[in-house]
């Protein structure tokens, strides 16, 4: 090869630093976009081929050859173990699955894995044990998207055995949003009694009424006659002093086990009191008479519908998370202007005016007192 002219570097290098003559150069940084899954790529065709391997996973049934320093830079697993140890060529993992490590490896390898919901928990034990917090993350945003009622339980079963709590979190609301739909399901007929009997304790769970909530504790209670044991606890959770005495009467009362359940039935006798002393409800407060809900919401009461109207109304109204209002009941009598208090659970509302008369407001004061 013929060597470089130096005379003609020289007057180059001249150029660069002759100032004013020459041009003005500056470093700039460059990346080139596709070099880490290239880098990948090539280090995967690699280990398929065995070449330069200087580690050795075996399990049970199957061994992989890989890569020291792919393993050590994904896993905290492997990361500690060969620090400790650089020179370790054989790791013995019994307790993990071929499947499960083969997801593990294959993820460090490109980044990508092939999820099911049928070999999920493999992939979440082995990503657990060897400590793959992006891996771990994956499976749980999976799990996330692929919630349904039909899978919720299996889901929620997961999440608890590898204490993935975002899924637990996501498993936990998305049965609170769809309870009803989910008590249609085999899988809640078949929910052991702890679980059921937390759903039924929480307060945000989203049912049409109460009524429907202890309908689908009775039907759960019907479906394995050893749950009769559960009935005095299990409907304990129900709210019977948020139903309201006709609905007692025809919804609650014809079921024989309200009736023949010395513990069941005093929870109808204290529902049937609660509404029969209405000047005592406030210190009758308790969990069965604490409305479900969970979402704090504007609440407007009376009068006037718009600013340009003069017409009063006499509904209760609230806002709900779209924005939307919705009726929630109605005073004795249309007002505007009157004092609103909440309180043990109740809105109060004292004085206001009965008619929209500026000119003479003292005229059409009123002195109500409404629960």
């Amino acid at each position: 090869m013929k060597c470089p002219d130096v005379e003609h570097l020289n007057h180059l290098n001249s150029l660069y630093g002759s100032g004013s003559n020459g041009f003005h150069c500056t470093a700039t940084e460059v990346e080139a976009p596709d070099h880490g899954a290239s880098l990948l790529e090539g280090m995967n065709q690699m280990r398929q081929k065995r070449f330069l391997c200087d580690l050795t996973i075996a399990t049970k049934t199957k061994s992989f050859e890989v890569h020291k320093l792919v393993l050590a830079s994904c896993s905290e697993y492997f990361h500690r173990l060969l620090q400790r140890d650089p020179q370790l060529h054989q790791v013995e993992l019994h307790d993990v699955s071929p499947l499960g490590l083969t997801t593990v490896i294959t993820y460090a390898y490109t980044g990508k894995l092939s999820l099911s919901l049928y070999t999920i928990g493999s992939t979440i034990a082995a990503a657990t044990q060897l400590q793959v917090p992006a891996l771990l993350n994956m499976c749980s945003d999976f799990l996330v998207r692929e919630m349904a009622v039909e899978n919720c339980v299996y889901i929620a079963n997961i999440s608890a055995t590898y204490g993935l709590n975002q899924v637990k979190d996501a498993t936990r609301k998305f049965i609170r949003e769809n309870f009803l739909e989910f008590s249609k399901t085999d899988q809640f007929m078949k929910l052991p009694f702890d679980q059921i009997n937390e759903l039924l304790m929480d307060d945000g769970l989203q049912i049409p009424s109460e009524v429907t909530a202890f309908q689908i504790a009775v039907k759960w209670l019907e479906f394995d006659p050893k749950r009769v044991r559960y009935a005095a606890d299990l409907l304990s959770n129900i709210r019977f002093g948020t139903i309201s005495a006709p609905d007692l009467v025809k919804h609650v009362q014809p079921v024989p086990r309200m009736m023949q359940d010395p513990q069941c039935h005093k929870l109808l006798v204290d529902a049937m009191n609660y509404h029969l002393l209405p000047h005592q409800q406030n210190s009758l407060q308790s969990r069965r008479t604490r409305i479900r809900g969970g979402q704090r919401v504007l609440v407007t009461v009376g009068g006037r519908p718009a600013l340009t109207e003069k017409a009063l109304s006499r509904e209760i109204s609230y806002r709900d998370r779209e924005g939307n209002w919705n009726k929630l009941t109605e005073m004795p009598a249309k007002s505007f202007n009157q004092c609103v208090v909440v309180m043990d659970g109740f809105i109060y509302i004292a004085g206001g005016e009965d008619q929209n008369d500026a000119r003479n407001q003292a005229k059409h004061a009123v002195s109500s007192l409404n629960r």
